[in-house]
């Protein structure tokens, strides 16, 4: 019998008498090295019951007798009736994810693979369970479980929320942390995947008035360093190309209207600062509609920001409404002035802030 064959059928309590006893028929094997050592194991996912309620997880060493399973459980990975079609199915599907210092791996709506700035393993892969619901591909949770070598458990360190845009080219556009509080403190082994799903299904419906804590992408926050770099080196066409790609939209639906999504991809409460400098490129790429959005929602969270209004007000210069920018300069120059900073206000701003006759 097969080495794999026999120790699923053993870890699950059959004693292979021949290699005509059936096995139970696994849906997914991942070898992974989850204790942060050497040392590897296989993640099974294995067809559940009879009645169809439940498949059922199992991690193992990959030498491993009996006694060395590290977990099994038949709770985690609930088939439940989709809230979209009693004829669908939603459950978590399984992946491991590589740890990395200061780096997180989580899998979008459409399945990818995506890497956020959020300190969470320094070495060693890391298990996700990830909702799957039919018939919704704008969001969808990643609980991430990391192995706990003190407590020899796998625990919950991790709540994110992922959705996509939904009205164009369905992109990712944020990545929110979930307090853990959200599900309670679990491991692995006591997790109950149907209890979960409804909780999550709440949280989506209740958020907070000012949402969840939104962490940033690697790519987005990459994309900025060099479109910046470039713009400093006096590099145009690097610069405009950079700029390019932070502009949703494709050759099937042509670009996506800014309101959609600026933004909610790349207004960040905890970085208003970032927000505000891609702001301004954009301004300077030419995409003043998506700076606008852009810096208009910094300016409103972040009244205290300065430059913004000078970068705002460059905006609406850009796309000729002068009545906007003229008091946008204004409350530029005003708040320079008041901090004692009137010798640094670029030309431009006396110039342009002459009142423009309303149309």
């Amino acid at each position: 019998m097969n080495r794999i064959v026999r120790f699923i059928a053993l870890s699950l309590g059959f004693i292979p008498t021949s290699y005509a006893l059936a096995a139970p028929h696994v849906l997914k094997e991942i070898p992974a090295s989850l204790l942060g050592d050497a040392s590897r194991q296989n993640v099974f996912v294995l067809a559940g019951d009879a009645d169809g309620a439940s498949n059922r997880l199992l991690i193992a060493p990959v030498q491993a007798r009996n006694e060395d399973i590290l977990l099994d459980t038949s709770k985690a990975l609930p088939l439940t009736k989709s809230q979209y079609s009693s004829e669908l199915l939603d459950s978590f599907s399984v992946r491991v994810l590589k740890g990395r210092s200061a780096v997180m791996t989580v899998v979008d709506p459409q399945e990818e693979e995506v890497l956020v700035k959020q300190r969470f393993v320094e070495a060693g892969d890391y298990i996700a369970l990830v909702t799957n619901e039919e018939g919704n591909t704008v969001f969808n949770f990643n609980l991430l479980f990391a192995y706990n070598k003190g407590s020899r458990q796998f625990e919950l360190k991790e709540v994110l929320q992922l959705v996509s845009d939904d009205s164009c080219d369905r992109s990712l556009v944020s990545v929110s942390e979930l307090p853990l509080g959200t599900l309670g403190p679990i491991t692995l082994a006591s997790f109950n995947g149907l209890e979960a799903l409804q909780k999550l299904r709440a949280a989506n419906v209740s958020q907070p008035a000012g949402g969840y804590k939104k962490l940033m992408t690697v790519d987005s926050a990459d994309l900025l360093d060099r479109a910046l770099a470039a713009y400093r080196k006096g590099d145009s066409d690097s610069f405009k190309e950079m700029m390019s790609y932070t502009v949703m939209g494709d050759d099937a639906h042509g670009a996506c209207s800014p309101e959609s999504y600026i933004v909610k991809k790349y207004y960040y409460p905890q970085h208003p600062g970032w927000s505000n400098d891609l702001g301004f490129l954009l301004g300077e790429a030419g995409y003043y509609a998506e700076s606008i959005q852009l810096l208009n929602a910094v300016i409103a969270h972040n009244p205290e920001r300065t430059v913004a209004y000078l970068n705002l007000a460059d905006g609406y210069w850009g796309v000729d409404d002068k009545q906007r920018a003229s008091v946008a300069y204004k409350q530029y120059a005003s708040r320079m002035s008041e901090a004692g900073k009137a010798s640094r206000i670029p030309p431009r701003v006396s110039e342009r802030s002459v009142e423009a006759p309303e149309s």
